[in-house]
């Protein structure tokens, strides 16, 4: 089954290769927003739902990457600032805590492609179940 990601509209890309899971993370993350950033959610999984979800802000050179079945997030950096990302046009704006944006961009883009690649939760981050930490 071919991977998808969705923007935050739901809107669906195929990725068909690494190649192409990196060039349509790269297209979306620049894409400016409805309020004038670039901070946005996007999944990726299969047609039967998504799996990994990425709240990102490119300008922060942060996101908070999660993997939906088991609930765990990734955390390579220590807990830096809050960001804010356009989640869909439905909810709109969703803060994001700083305990959870612990990966950069470029962790964020190697897991989207790990992902592509493997089919299999990444194991280049390092993952987390426990609570949040306070912020």
């Amino acid at each position: 089954m071919t991977p998808l990601l969705r923007d935050y509209h739901g809107h669906p890309y195929d990725l068909t290769s690494p190649d192409e899971a990196g060039h349509r993370f790269d297209e979306q993350i620049t894409a400016i927003m409805p309020h004038g950033e670039c901070g946005q959610t996007l999944t990726v999984g299969t047609a039967d739902g998504p799996l990994l979800r990425i709240d990102i802000d490119t300008d922060a050179d942060r996101a908070a990457l999660r993997w939906l079945p088991d609930g765990s997030y990734a955390t390579d950096l220590g807990a830096g600032r809050p960001i804010t990302v356009y989640e869909s046009p439905d909810t709109g704006l969703r803060d994001i805590p700083a305990g959870l944006a612990r990966v950069n961009t470029a962790t964020a883009r190697n897991a989207v492609i790990e992902y592509v690649t493997s089919g299999q939760r990444p194991t280049s981050v390092t993952w987390r179940h426990d609570e949040l930490p306070a912020t």
